[in-house]
């Protein structure tokens, strides 16, 4: 499997699980280019690629820290080790990315014995890949984060209502939404509407890296979602460790 990153162990910084001890396993490459990412490391690795992002930097795909590693299951699970015990002491384990979904085969044999050991599996998606039996079989919740206009990327790309459907199906869904300013909700909206999403599985996160301006966000943004029933999640890793949102 392509692998970006194994660290932990940390919290889970957003979404329902916020708060939450657990490992991160990074995977590289994604499908989609969203300009705003804060992990564009796992796939701006071409001059066309990282011209697409705010920042416009290229990352080396062969950096020892950030770049790509080949790994099998066994390769990933002895990397996790000495991290925690997680045969003995079970944990959230989160498949982030990039877009895990894209190795759904490869992860299977991670995931399965990861879950051997009653330890969770968490997938972050963007929402735009089919889950696959088997490997659905061993995920315990998604979180899945599907793109908005403003991500930059084209309407078709990132979004897929029957994905959206099937993962709000398995019952292990929650949906989380980025947002930049309030006519994102009107979009918003009528992704939950379409796809029939109930609210109360809906969070709405502001964009951002930096403290002061992921306040004013939520601020802006709190009392819009509390109106549909939507809620509200930080982005903790960013309030904790300011300069060390890599590895944390």
């Amino acid at each position: 499997m392509k692998i970006s990153q194994i660290f932990g162990p940390t919290i889970q910084g957003e979404g329902s699980a916020a708060g939450r001890h657990c490992l991160f396993v990074r995977t590289y490459n994604c499908n989609l280019t969203c300009s705003w990412c804060d992990t564009a490391y796992t796939w701006a690795d071409t001059p066309g690629k990282a011209k697409l992002t705010n920042s416009g930097v290229q990352y080396d795909r062969n950096d020892p820290h950030l770049g790509l590693k080949e790994m099998d299951a066994d390769e990933v699970l002895s990397e996790l080790a000495p991290l925690w015990n997680f045969t003995a002491n079970p944990t959230i384990v989160v498949f982030s990315g990039g877009e895990p979904m894209m190795q759904q085969a490869e992860l299977i044999d991670v995931t399965r014995a990861l879950r051997n050991w009653q330890n969770e599996i968490h997938v972050e998606t963007a929402g735009t890949l089919m889950p696959k039996f088997d490997f659905d079989y061993t995920v315990t919740q998604y979180n899945v984060s599907p793109k908005l206009e403003h991500s930059g990327n084209r309407l078709e790309m990132r979004y897929k209502p029957h994905v959206l459907r099937a993962l709000r199906e398995t019952g292990k869904a929650w949906f989380k939404f980025v947002v930049q300013k309030e006519d994102d909700f009107d979009e918003i909206d009528d992704i939950v509407k379409e796809c029939q999403i109930s609210p109360r599985r809906v969070q709405v996160m502001p964009e951002g890296t930096d403290i002061e301006l992921l306040a004013i966000g939520a601020r802006n943004i709190v009392d819009l979602a509390l109106q549909r029933g939507y809620g509200l999640t930080f982005r903790s890793h960013i309030l904790l460790w300011p300069k060390d949102n890599v590895d944390r």
